[in-house]
């Protein structure tokens, strides 16, 4: 199977294509320019396989949640190609994609990695996001033999209310609810530098009276600094293929976890005069 992956979620911008389980990948900066690069890319992709973009099966793209602009980009392209060429598009969220790409668990072919990168099967790992105006993107998820299980759905929060919210996940996890023990935890994402303050006095605050904070901690101090790749993507849209997940080319649309994309004149004033 041919799949065409594209993710500009991030300040990255990256393309893979997937050929019978086999990729290869071009990454290059974002941000501005991904709009004009995007397509070219993929194209430059395409030709170095030599194929073409008629040759293909499926589009994957990194639908979200990400920078509003970005996932547009994706999406505009996404939908266009698969208009065009009459293909499926597997929408891949980027949370997950950014999830397999510190800790790639699958081949992809879909096939299980004899010895994937620190995540075995039940670890739980954190993936956590600078969203702008003071707040940050976030999901949790399972590693299992199949693949990555969500234990929430994507979410954007000040960084305060998010740790307490990690706590709450972790609380109801069955291994935790049945013995008090903890899996292994694993982070990754910009969130930790990003929001560096806020996020240690969050946890300065809590943790030492809460253990789930305490080991969380731990693991985001030894967080992998990643943008998804789009090769990972291409991994999970072939598993969303198999699952018969993906959508027509008029329902790929990206996963937005609110509506608001930047703060007036007046809450930037009233954020300056708190500092």
């Amino acid at each position: 199977m041919r799949v065409l992956a594209l993710d500009t979620s991030t300040e990255a911008l990256s393309v893979a294509l997937s050929v019978d389980g086999h990729c290869r990948s071009f990454d290059e900066a974002g941000g501005p320019r991904a709009s004009q690069r995007l397509l070219p890319l993929c194209a430059e992709l395409l030709r170095t396989a030599g194929l073409q973009f008629a040759d293909l099966d499926l589009i994957g793209m990194g639908a979200g949640p990400g920078a509003f602009t970005g996932l547009r980009t994706a999406a505009s392209a996404a939908q266009g190609l698969a208009y065009a060429l009459h293909l499926p598009v597997a929408r891949v969220d980027t949370l997950m994609a950014q999830a397999e790409t510190a800790f790639a668990l699958l081949h992809s072919d879909g096939t299980v990695l004899p010895d994937p990168v620190q995540a075995e099967p039940d670890t739980v790992v954190l993936v956590a996001n600078d969203a702008r105006m003071g707040e940050l993107y976030w999901e949790l998820f399972r590693a299992q033999t199949s693949g990555w299980q969500s234990l929430h759905r994507p979410t954007v929060q000040r960084p305060e209310h998010a740790v307490l919210a990690w706590a709450e996940v972790l609380a109801d996890l069955p291994e935790h609810l049945e013995t008090g023990v903890l899996p292994r935890l694993l982070a990754c994402g910009n969130a930790w530098s990003e929001h560096a303050d806020a996020l240690s006095a969050a946890f300065a605050s809590h943790a030492s009276d809460n253990p789930r904070l305490f080991a969380l901690n731990r693991a985001v101090l030894r967080a992998v600094a990643c943008t998804p790749s789009a090769a990972a993507v291409a991994r999970l849209s072939l598993q969303q293929h198999a699952a018969g997940l993906t959508v027509s080319a008029a329902l790929a649309q990206p996963i937005y976890v609110r509506d608001k994309v930047a703060l007036t004149t007046a809450e930037r004033e009233l954020a300056r005069a708190a500092l």
